[in-house]
């Protein structure tokens, strides 16, 4: 929610840390239902999808996650990454990520966690340019989208450095996300319905406005992300609140 959705994720800064922190790494596993193992948050998105019958975006997030095949030139720089996407993924394992936000405590660990994964991927930015496929895999480049994407200072510089790399270089679903994170953070209208925050009674998340959205659901299969009733699913089961659908989605 980034303010929303490994697809799942910050009150505005608050709630949009919610549904993003889930989503981005779960697209993966979501396409391939059979992992061994699965966390809360997987299990959720995967009972949400459990009528889910489109496969145009499950091609496209398979397409991306599976790295089979697939070759990347710098491994210890892949490994660097999925560390750090792993510890901006752990201070954020909270049970109700929403309601640890209110504790002062865990927003401090939280942003001195993101202030210093910001510094390293700032390192690795100035070094190799934006970590794309060919240099550290899928795992590794979404990992630096995870921590990117968390950190306002760096999402319009990553935005533009993940558009400017040839096609398959960056996930689909990454770049849509951080997309609709940069335009709601600028005021304009997002494109993929990945961005939601509180609609102030404490109990419903609204969607921030959303441009052509008879056409979201088509923009949101294209970029691997489920159709917005699995996702408004699977926002409900994590964030434990209503979520108001986008007036005029039908």
């Amino acid at each position: 929610m980034g303010h929303f959705v490994k697809t799942p994720v910050r009150a505005r800064a608050a709630l949009a840390m919610l549904a993003l922190v889930a989503a981005p790494a779960m697209l993966g596993t979501l396409a391939s239902p059979a992992a061994a193992q699965q966390s809360p948050a997987d299990s959720i998105a995967t009972a949400c999808m459990a009528s889910d019958t489109a496969t145009a975006w499950r091609r496209v997030s398979a397409a991306w996650s599976d790295e089979r095949g697939h070759t990347w030139s710098n491994d210890s720089l892949r490994r660097r990454l999925i560390a750090l996407g792993e510890r901006d993924q752990a201070v954020r394992n909270a049970p109700a990520l929403a309601d640890s936000m209110r504790d002062p405590a865990f927003v401090r660990r939280m942003a001195e966690r993101d202030s210093a994964d910001a510094a390293e991927l700032r390192a690795i930015i100035d070094r190799y340019g934006w970590p794309g496929r060919s240099l550290v895999g899928a795992r590794g480049a979404s990992a630096a989208f995870l921590v990117a994407q968390h950190n306002p200072a760096l999402q319009h510089e990553a935005l533009r450095l993940m558009q400017a790399l040839p096609a398959g270089e960056v996930s689909p679903s990454d770049l849509a996300m951080l997309e609709d994170r940069v335009r709601v953070s600028d005021g304009r209208p997002q494109r993929y319905g990945t961005q939601l925050h509180d609609s102030g009674d404490g109990r419903t998340l609204v969607f921030d406005p959303i441009e052509d959205l008879a056409h979201l659901d088509e923009r949101r299969a294209a970029a691997g992300l489920p159709p917005l009733p699995v996702y408004l699913c699977i926002i409900r089961g994590l964030s434990g609140r209503e979520v108001q659908p986008p007036a005029g989605y039908t």
